[in-house]
């Protein structure tokens, strides 16, 4: 009995001296874009990738009615009261505005002159 009080304390300063053996965490790669593809009315078309931190979306936009094919086009996030919501405002003559929610998005594309197209767009 007095050996096993005397080995006690030994055995449990030794236990608290172990450590787990160390870890190591393989490089974390930069998130890929989510892409999602778009039917539109009036025969159009939207791709959309957005940057993995949501700050960004480049679309492909197939607009007939606008004369828009293949169009690329970057837009940054914006505020929006619900859903999402990407603009692009560099061209003093056009502003494109991007605003989805679930499955459904909207393009609005509104030119200096006060004219304004509207789609309507589903995943």
């Amino acid at each position: 009995m007095k050996k096993l009080l005397a080995v006690a304390p030994f055995t449990v300063l030794l236990a608290a001296c172990a450590t787990n053996a160390p870890t190591t965490t393989a490089p974390t790669t930069a998130a890929k874009p989510v892409v999602q593809s778009f039917t539109c009315e009036d025969n159009g078309m939207i791709t959309a990738a957005y940057a993995a931190d949501g700050q960004a979306a480049n679309l492909n936009v197939t607009l007939p009615k606008v004369g828009l094919q293949d169009a690329k086009i970057t837009l940054e996030q914006a505020v929006s009261g619900s859903g999402v919501r990407y603009v692009n405002n560099v061209n003093p003559k056009t502003t494109y505005d991007w605003h989805t929610k679930a499955d459904f998005g909207i393009m609005t594309i509104a030119s200096d002159n006060g004219q304004q197209y509207q789609v309507n767009c589903q995943l």
